[in-house]
């Protein structure tokens, strides 16, 4: 069984054991239900991603190429982001030591003057006062004048001393964060050329792949394919899921009907129930956006998919609560996890073209009890 076979059998076994997500968890007939569910949702994957044929197998390849390509995604925006942070650190680092040099400058010269003043009262500094004066307060008075005096030249030592202290302390830091930076430019370098090794594949693959699909019937047979395998996994998330409660705060999905934001933004490739040149009517749309660009979640809601689906490519799925699911394909990259909850304008993925896409783009489709609905209806225009 493949990575993804194994992967996705237990997705919403896992689901469904997570805290809130179930009644109970723990009764016999609880348990009955999970394990049935496991089995239906392996037996499944096992056909979704059966290789029965070279066509097949070019596709499973495809999907190879596409995961690695986001993974070096991922971790290219992960070595980015440290290397935002580092340089905001560097440079704050740099501000504190200008301003430690400063107060270094203007203590060593109030030093240097203590020094000085020291010097040239010489070591006996309290017998010369006692000597020098007939009024006994008075006496008294300058030997507490001098004693704070001692007091506050100790004082303007320790703090220069404290501060020397500082800026090594600051110049090893700054050290450090170069040296940290140096090695991040460098693995960044590494996974830009691996991610365009990755990309020479998947062209590769993609050409291999087109000239299987020369004939209309062939990229008739691919569609059809793509849609079963999508509405299989939508028909069995939702039933697994259809007996999990939402959170009490959770506002209903249907009184945002025309209200939501689209998922990103970009020029509508196709319309909802459009017929194309195939035959097949598209049950969603195409939003035309450039790579990388931050894919939104239109509503509040949990994680219940997030992998790769022959056909969809880097796909990620939201269930809103009674019924509803939004699914967003083609992702150059996912950015949460399992089991999840998002916010209504989160960053969920980012644009891509997985699943053999030739242009970048979010294919998005709101689904209720696994029907597809016309996005249109319910995302501003």
């Amino acid at each position: 069984m493949t990575h993804t076979v194994k992967a996705l059998a237990v997705i919403l076994f896992a689901l469904l054991s997570l805290p809130g997500w179930s009644q109970t968890g723990a009764d016999e007939d609880q348990q009955a239900r999970l394990a049935e569910i496991k089995q239906r949702i392996e037996a499944l994957q096992t056909e979704l991603n059966e290789v029965r044929s070279q066509r097949d197998q070019l596709l499973k390849d495809l999907e190879n190429n596409e995961k690695d390509i986001s993974e070096l995604h991922q971790r290219i925006d992960q070595i980015k982001r440290d290397m935002r942070s580092r340089t905001d650190k560097l440079q704050e680092l740099k501000r504190e030591q200008q301003q430690l040099e400063e107060s270094r400058r203007s203590m060593q010269r109030r030093v240097e003057q203590e020094v000085a003043a020291a010097y040239r009262l010489g070591k006996q500094e309290q017998i010369k006062l006692l000597l020098n004066q007939q009024d006994p307060q008075h006496i008294a008075r300058q030997l507490r004048y001098h004693e704070y005096f001692l007091q506050e030249r100790s004082r303007v030592i320790d703090d220069y001393l404290d501060t020397l202290t500082s800026l090594q302390t600051v110049s090893t830091s700054i050290e450090r964060e170069r040296d940290t930076l140096d090695t991040e430019r460098r693995q960044l370098q590494e996974r830009e050329n691996a991610l365009r090794g990755a990309q020479r594949e998947r062209s590769r693959t993609l050409d291999k792949l087109a000239s299987r699909l020369a004939d209309k019937s062939g990229e008739l047979q691919q569609l059809q394919g793509d849609r079963s395998r999508l509405q299989k996994l939508v028909d069995e998330v939702g039933r697994a899921i259809a007996s999990l409660v939402s959170p009490q705060d959770q506002r209903p999905f249907a009184k945002q009907r025309g209200r939501m934001q689209w998922p990103t933004k970009g020029r509508r490739a196709n319309a909802y129930g459009q017929r194309r040149a195939n035959g097949i009517t598209w049950k969603g749309i195409t939003i035309r956006a450039d790579e990388g660009e931050p894919v939104r979640a239109i509503h509040r809601g949990r994680v219940v998919f997030s992998d790769y689906l022959r056909g969809q490519g880097m796909l990620l799925i939201l269930d809103h609560g009674d019924g509803y699911m939004s699914l967003y394909a083609h992702n150059q990259s996912l950015t949460r996890s399992l089991g999840e909850w998002v916010e209504s304008g989160d960053t969920i993925a980012r644009v891509g073209n997985s699943g053999g896409l030739a242009q970048s783009g979010v294919y998005f489709e709101i689904r209720h009890r696994g029907e597809p609905q016309d996005p249109t209806l319910w995302c501003r225009s």
